[in-house]
């Protein structure tokens, strides 16, 4: 009998729309103990933009900043540039590597980053993740992730396609960066972008 291919093996999907579940604003929102204790206080010193600094909290936690984690041993609370072949980025120090996912996430917003370009068409191949292939029960995800196309605007759920491989499976992710957003009483959705957040008073 011939194996079944994956729906999402060699798929490429015209727009932004995760193929599994809406996007919520009620996800309940906790913080690890890492997050309260090392992020928070040094995240407070920092300055920049309100949404950019909400944004990166958020994601610090959705990112499994936890002690002992990947993103925690590494000071690297965005698990900017770590990959899903294993490969690690680390900072010096927790404030150096806050600071840089703030200013990662910032030149996002200002389009200074070039894998997020802004009005230009912008391709994802479909990828298949041996990390997520080893820790599918942790991810709760499929090892195949689709491709997406799209026109890049700066929207959130464009952005989040192109930072997170999962992401592109599910809305888990969006669905808790904006559900924190209303937690705190602000009201974004998915074509939220990330110029937006930038200007947020």
């Amino acid at each position: 009998m011939e194996k079944q291919t994956h729906p999402f093996k060699n798929l490429i999907i015209k727009g932004s729309k995760a193929p599994i579940g809406e996007v919520k604003n009620n996800v309940k929102v906790s913080f690890s103990d890492a997050i309260i204790k090392d992020y928070i206080p040094i995240w407070n010193t920092i300055e920049a933009p309100k949404g950019i600094k909400y944004l990166a909290l958020i994601m610090a936690q959705k990112e499994g900043f936890t002690k002992g984690s990947r993103s925690h041993r590494f000071n690297n609370p965005g698990n900017i540039g770590n990959t899903d072949s294993g490969a690690n980025v680390k900072y010096p120090d927790l404030n150096s590597g806050i600071q840089k996912q703030i200013d990662f996430l910032t030149g996002i917003a200002t389009g200074k980053n070039k894998l997020y370009p802004v009005g230009k068409i912008k391709k994802l191949k479909p990828f298949y993740s041996k990390e997520i292939e080893k820790n599918k029960k942790t991810y709760q995800l499929e090892p195949y992730c689709p491709g997406y196309e799209f026109e890049y605007t700066g929207r959130l759920d464009q952005f989040i396609k192109i930072y997170s491989t999962g992401a592109r499976q599910k809305n888990t992710y969006l669905s808790l960066i904006v559900s924190y957003f209303d937690n705190l009483g602000i009201k974004i959705s998915e074509a939220t972008t990330l110029g937006e957040l930038l200007l947020m008073k």
